[in-house]
């Protein structure tokens, strides 16, 4: 524990650093596209199915009708995409509620949590602990996680966060299980297939294909030990806030990605077939059949940060003693750009297509 809160603290140092030496770094550059002038975002990016707002947004054109060019920058770990917004490397993050994106806020860095960015449905949770096949018979119970080796991604993120609330509803701690850290979630099946794992705190649909592929089985719907919690959000830089009205354009076609998602894979009508060939070119899964099956990561096409869930975060964050200062959650989150989007899109309301 000594050496994690070493860490973090190193950690957002660097961050500081790195934040002041870019402050008078402008990070939209403008480019000529057929005669039109765009504005390029740097967007990281981590090629999982919940990035679809983002990726919808562009593919069908809603950024380049707003006069912005995505240029995505590659990131396998939430880690290094927060260290990469918050130091201005990127414009726009959709990333991981950590302890560092806190203790960043504490140190006066300006980052904005602006919009959802992922969350369980109820039912259909498509984050949550699943089982290496074959061992529900062994862990029936919230008590009988003791002694079960978990696969995450990463300590002191929401990986371990919903670990824990699981294991509170047995009357655990951490201390009762093992964590197997592997930083990619693909390669958590391969962690359980060879039985280095009893169980991993895995995506969607990744849980459905290790389920496909007899490495995993389904346990418990996630709103029953981590209800409404925030999975990820949708943050902007310190550079890119200074430009309101950039991260207003950016924030509207997301929010026009994010219904198109909405319509095609959680209502199942309005061009499906052609949302999800996007989908399974431009993310890690690439069969069109494991989308239609999968449990979709909840994306609220109203846009709204699910605040409590953030305070929840930080809260458990504190009392793991990886956040020292409560930080400010209502400056750390900013609503002004989904309520700007709404007034020109209107609330979210389901139209049955054709």
């Amino acid at each position: 524990m000594k050496r994690l809160k070493k860490f973090l603290s190193f950690f957002v140092m660097a961050l500081m650093t790195v934040s002041i030496a870019a402050c008078g770094n402008t990070t939209n550059k403008s480019d000529t596209n057929d005669g039109n002038k765009q504005q390029v975002v740097k967007v990281a990016f981590d090629d999982a199915p919940s990035e679809a707002g983002i990726i919808l947004a562009d593919k069908l054109g809603f950024f380049e009708k707003q006069g912005i060019k995505i240029q995505y920058v590659k990131f396998n770990s939430g880690a290094d995409e927060l260290s990469a917004v918050v130091s201005n490397q990127v414009d726009v993050s959709r990333g991981i509620i950590n302890a560092a994106l806190f203790n960043a806020s504490n140190q006066g860095i300006g980052i904005k949590l602006v919009a959802d960015g992922g969350h369980n449905v109820p039912g259909k949770g498509y984050f949550q602990i699943a089982l290496k096949k074959g061992l529900g018979v062994k862990y029936k119970t919230y008590q009988d996680m003791k002694g079960m080796r978990i696969a995450i991604a990463s300590v002191g993120s929401i990986n371990e966060l919903f670990v824990q609330k699981a294991l509170e509803k047995g009357g655990l701690t951490k201390n009762d299980v093992k964590f197997v850290l592997v930083d990619s979630f693909p390669d958590m099946l391969t962690a359980v297939a060879n039985n280095n794992a009893d169980a991993t705190m895995q995506i969607e649909p990744l849980i459905t294909k290790g389920v496909d592929e007899g490495i995993l089985e389904w346990w418990k719907d996630p709103d029953e030990y981590a209800k409404g919690e925030e999975i990820s959000v949708l943050m902007y830089s310190p550079n890119f806030c200074k430009d309101k009205e950039l991260g207003n354009k950016f924030m509207l076609a997301y929010l026009q990605g994010v219904r198109a998602y909405n319509d095609a894979l959680v209502y199942g009508d309005k061009d499906r077939d052609k949302i999800v060939d996007i989908l399974t070119k431009n993310t890690f899964v690439d069969k069109a059949d494991i989308f239609l099956r999968m449990k979709p990561p909840g994306l609220d096409p109203n846009g709204y940060v699910l605040k409590e869930g953030v305070i929840n975060d930080q809260k458990w964050y504190m009392q793991s003693g990886l956040v020292k200062k409560e930080a400010d959650v209502n400056k750390l989150i900013d609503n002004s750009y989904v309520e700007n989007a709404l007034k020109q899109i209107g609330e979210y309301k389901y139209t049955k297509g054709d």
